[in-house]
């Protein structure tokens, strides 16, 4: 991914005006669409994507990712990019909340409610690696909030609270690297069934490729959910606002990057046209 992203970026430098975006994955629908109207309002200006999990690409921007903005599916990433002096102050924003759902293929026959997990026909969870995936993280305190997980009784390394004492913005979540199996008790959802297992998406854009390919369950992101190539195979439920990990997703100008068309396209997220094609994909928009 990062020599995919290096490789993109690299050709995108011969282009005279171009804006270089890195976003979390549940906007693969949605940006593009955002990138385009922006074009046709700014002729001569390109929008080069690259989608990946908000982690990595934190991760990969801190070792010197050239981008210009940055789109984190929740507020820490780009909080710690400002904390490092590596984004443009005062650039912070919310540009959406993140909404949560249960996918279920259609073939499997059953009612998309949290309790459908325990039926012997779901075998298998994809969701987007909680590591490095806010997704993911989100998708566990979901899973929690229902009685399907259960914290074990142990005590992180690093950590001064028992891990059932942790609130869910307390958990270390890049430390939890050995699976969900190591520190929670999944016996309510594998309870009466011959097997069954997590399946971890790199992002969340790979863990609805693999509900929709492997596992015929999945807990996504709502905008990925509501395209037509989950929508036509699969049904699904909204996870209520306060059911799981808030997702407060943010975008950041890189440090040294404020260029016009930057900051133009920067304005242009925030406004009402761009706030629009937001919320036609799915997205929960702060103040609404």
């Amino acid at each position: 991914m990062a020599f995919l992203l290096w490789l993109l970026f690299g050709l995108a430098g011969a282009l005279a005006q171009s804006v270089r975006v890195v976003a979390a994955s549940d906007l693969t629908y949605a940006l593009p669409e955002l990138a385009r109207t922006f074009e046709a309002w700014h002729p001569g200006v390109k929008v080069l994507l690259a989608f990946g999990s908000s982690g990595k690409l934190y991760a990969q921007l801190t070792q010197g990712l050239e981008a210009d903005l940055f789109f984190s599916a929740e507020s820490l990433y780009p909080k710690l990019l400002e904390e490092r002096g590596l984004a443009e102050p005062g650039t912070r924003r919310i540009y959406a909340l993140g909404r949560l759902a249960l996918w279920l293929d259609r073939k499997l026959g059953l009612d998309p409610k949290p309790e459908a997990l325990k039926d012997p026909r779901v075998t298998q969870l994809a969701l987007a690696n909680p590591v490095h995936a806010p997704y993911g993280r989100a998708a566990l305190t979901l899973l929690e909030r229902y009685g399907l997980l259960r914290r074990k009784d142990l005590t992180l390394p690093g950590t001064d609270k028992p891990f059932r004492a942790l609130s869910w913005a307390e958990i270390p979540w890049e430390r939890l690297t050995q699976g969900v199996e190591a520190y929670w008790d999944t016996a309510p959802l594998a309870r009466g069934k011959p097997r069954f297992q997590f399946v971890y998406g790199e992002n969340i854009a790979h863990a609805a490729q693999l509900a929709t390919s492997a596992t015929g369950a999945g807990i996504l992101a709502l905008p990925l959910v509501l395209h037509e190539s989950l929508a036509q195979s699969g049904v699904y439920w909204v996870a209520p606002w306060g059911s799981h990990l808030a997702l407060e997703q943010s975008y950041v100008v890189l440090k040294g990057r404020a260029r016009p068309e930057v900051l133009a396209f920067h304005r242009f997220v925030a406004s009402p046209e761009g706030r629009a094609i937001l919320k036609r994909y799915g997205f929960l928009l702060p103040g609404e």
